[in-house]
């Protein structure tokens, strides 16, 4: 009886190891770079929140249409406090972005800094680029 047991608890930590070994590593964060900030212009061509390793909850992104047609995300801030501050953008807002644009998940994405939208203006990160959230 008690080989059995013994079998049963290396086969279950055998495959556990091999499940492991399989599973992708995730990629680091890219930090961000002030050095390297830049300012993006375009028009909200959509808004999502999703679950996000950036900001390390659900997170706010808007997807920024540039004048060559390329889109690309933008990382604003976790979603609570965009909502705290009712912080709105819609389809169509022309914005101007400053941020990093870094490569990350196998995408060119921008990290937020801020967004210009008409006379407004909406600050994700200090100065040195580290999150207000």
């Amino acid at each position: 009886m008690k080989t059995w047991h013994i079998f049963l608890i290396l086969a279950v930590l055998g495959l556990s190891l091999s499940v492991a070994a399989q599973t992708p590593a995730k990629a680091p964060v890219p930090k961000y770079d002030k050095s390297t900030e830049a300012v993006f212009k375009g028009t909200v061509d959509d808004v999502h929140d999703r679950a996000c390793p950036v900001s390390r909850g659900m997170g706010s992104h808007l997807m920024l249409k540039q004048s060559d047609g390329t889109v690309i995300e933008v990382h604003l801030a976790l979603t609570k406090f965009v909502t705290q501050y009712e912080l709105v953008f819609h389809k169509g807002d022309v914005v101007e972005v400053t941020g990093v644009k870094v490569r990350f998940e196998g995408v060119d994405t921008i990290f937020a800094r801020k967004i210009k939208r008409g006379d407004d203006e909406f600050l994700f990160r200090d100065n040195d680029g580290k999150p207000l959230w």
